[in-house]
């Protein structure tokens, strides 16, 4: 029906306005497990219901990560499972952005790695905190931009004004700067900058939002990756460090930094950065593999989406 695609961004709209305002009130106010039963119950199985075949994207994924039928229970449970958790991530983002560095610091059970990053980020060449739509990095940006410095951070808006708004709120309350970008080229020149001056950018490096990637072996098979923070990380003479803010069974966070990738060199830039793509490439499946629950993606990972599909909700613009 030609009219539906606007009933349903009507609906989405409605939907979303309501429950973020909704959400980042109580998050802070009412008890976690009934927010998780909130998220689990009001949010994501209504979502499910409604939009079956992003349910049905998960599945084919999580088959091509577990090396399984995408009917296999365990295939089921984990894509369940990663929408829940995707959930708690909003969750938890709008609670911790509220609650003091303090209290943050120590819900911070394991720090992995630290010395990585504090390699880096004393070389004074600037550092590019590559992650991934897993975990919660939105909670590790915010750790970081009020213990060490402001942290600026790459972003695609939402379609949804309404999540785009609380959203910055709550990383300005950390100390967090966002940085949009889209098609044009410039958007990205002061990321440029805050890298050749020495501070901290954060982006993902999972999500190709323009169909513009660059080709990659991922779990066997080619898949797209966005070139943006390679490239980045080229120019500037930036060092890399791979970054994952995962969380532990009781709800609490498992900090990761790894070696960090330095891109700088005698070879051209897209070379260098194509090779840093790689090696992302295989450190982002070895911890898919270890937490596949926690990787956070709506569509077709291993295709392209339908037109008009991306960022169709909150849910498939932050996968």
């Amino acid at each position: 029906m030609a009219g539906s695609p606007r009933i349903l961004q009507a609906f989405y709209r409605l939907y979303f306005g309501f429950w973020i305002p909704t959400l980042v009130w109580a998050s802070t106010r009412w008890p976690l497990g009934l927010m998780y039963w909130m998220a689990r119950n009001l949010v994501m199985l209504p979502f499910n219901i409604v939009r079956p075949k992003y349910l049905w994207a998960i599945k084919q994924n999580y088959a091509r990560i577990l090396g399984l039928p995408p009917d296999h229970p365990r295939v089921k449970r984990a894509a369940w499972q990663m929408g829940y958790e995707h959930a708690y991530h909003w969750i938890d983002f709008f609670r911790w952005s509220q609650l003091s560095p303090e209290a943050l610091r120590e819900a911070i059970v394991t720090i992995e790695g630290e010395e990585h990053f504090t390699a880096a980020h004393r070389s004074r060449r600037g550092t590019l905190l590559l992650t991934a739509h897993m975990g919660n990095p939105e909670v590790g940006a915010i750790g970081m931009g009020t213990h060490f410095e402001p942290v600026h951070v790459l972003y695609w808006r939402d379609r949804f004004a309404t999540a785009e708004e609380f959203r910055t709120r709550a990383r300005l309350r950390g100390n967090v700067h966002g940085i949009a970008v889209d098609a044009s080229p410039f958007s990205v020149v002061p990321a440029l900058r805050v890298l050749e001056g020495g501070g901290i950018l954060a982006a993902h490096g999972d999500r190709d939002f323009n169909n513009q990637g660059w080709p990659v072996q991922f779990f066997g098979a080619e898949a797209s990756f966005p070139p943006g923070p390679f490239l980045l990380a080229a120019r500037a003479r930036a060092l890399v460090v791979p970054t994952f803010f995962l969380l532990t069974p009781e709800r609490r966070f498992h900090v990761i930094y790894e070696e960090p990738m330095d891109l700088d060199g005698s070879d051209d830039v897209e070379n260098r950065a194509r090779a840093g793509m790689r090696v992302w490439a295989g450190i982002l499946e070895r911890r898919i593999r270890e937490h596949p629950e926690q990787w956070y993606c709506f569509y077709p990972f291993w295709g392209t989406p339908p037109s008009g599909e991306t960022g169709e909700s909150g849910h498939t613009a932050n996968c």
